[in-house]
């Protein structure tokens, strides 16, 4: 009885990893098909896209803008950094959110609130929730993320990495933010799969999750730690 009991627990693992298997390899697949269609069109769309950007008056329209801003702040690397880097991410991130906020206080625009994916949830949010989820927002941004910046820009420096008056064209844009994208997608994936283990969930992520029927701003409602790997 040992023995079958045995064989038939070798078996059913067996049969579990070969399905395991199966469904990696047929995502890996599908991954690998969509990647390759998107490929596909990416490259199909860029010559057509950058032509029109470089050859229409929108390309010299970009250097121009460009020209004027570096000129306007006598090509101060510092501070050009700080307000492409720093400055600028957090208005669109503060303006968009700030939007969503008014919604989850009052309720309205309804165009809005009825796509929660939670309905009846955090319906009217808690203010007193809200304000430590901001309060921690901006602690990580000011905190946390504008010394990382702050680093960065003298590790760019010391790489040779400066500013230049020419744009690159739409082609190279589109190209780094294809592969940025990606490598920040990946990246995001792994770290995330790696607070969740039962270590570092209990001492850093379970912060994060506090908000079982999450809002717009707490995003970046986390550990610091958690802030700076992921």
């Amino acid at each position: 009885n040992t023995r079958n009991a045995r064989t038939g627990y070798s078996s059913t693992a067996h049969s579990c990893c070969f399905s395991q298997e199966e469904k990696l390899w047929d995502a890996l697949r599908i991954s690998a098909y969509v990647f390759s269609t998107a490929l596909l069109a990416f490259t199909a769309l860029v010559n057509s896209l950058s032509w029109f950007m470089q050859n229409v008056t929108l390309g010299n329209f970009w250097q121009t803008t460009w020209l004027k801003f570096y000129n306007y702040f006598e090509g101060d690397e510092w501070t050009i950094f700080l307000i492409g880097a720093a400055l600028v991410p957090a208005l669109a991130f503060w303006g968009f959110n700030g939007i969503l906020m008014v919604a989850d206080i009052t309720g309205k625009p309804t165009f809005i609130t009825r796509y929660r994916i939670q309905l009846g949830k955090n319906d009217p949010v808690d203010k007193k929730k809200l304000c430590q989820a901001v309060y921690t927002a901006l602690g990580n941004q000011f905190f946390v993320s504008l010394p990382m910046l702050m680093l960065m820009f003298h590790v760019m420096k010391w790489w040779g990495n400066t500013f230049s008056k020419e744009l690159p064209t739409f082609q190279w844009f589109l190209v780094e933010l294809s592969i940025f994208t990606l490598v920040e997608e990946i990246l995001f994936y792994y770290t995330h799969r790696l607070v969740h283990h039962p270590v570092l969930y209990k001492h850093i992520h379970k912060k994060h999750h506090e908000w079982t029927a999450p809002i717009g701003v707490v995003s970046i409602y986390a550990h610091p730690l958690e802030h700076i790997v992921s």
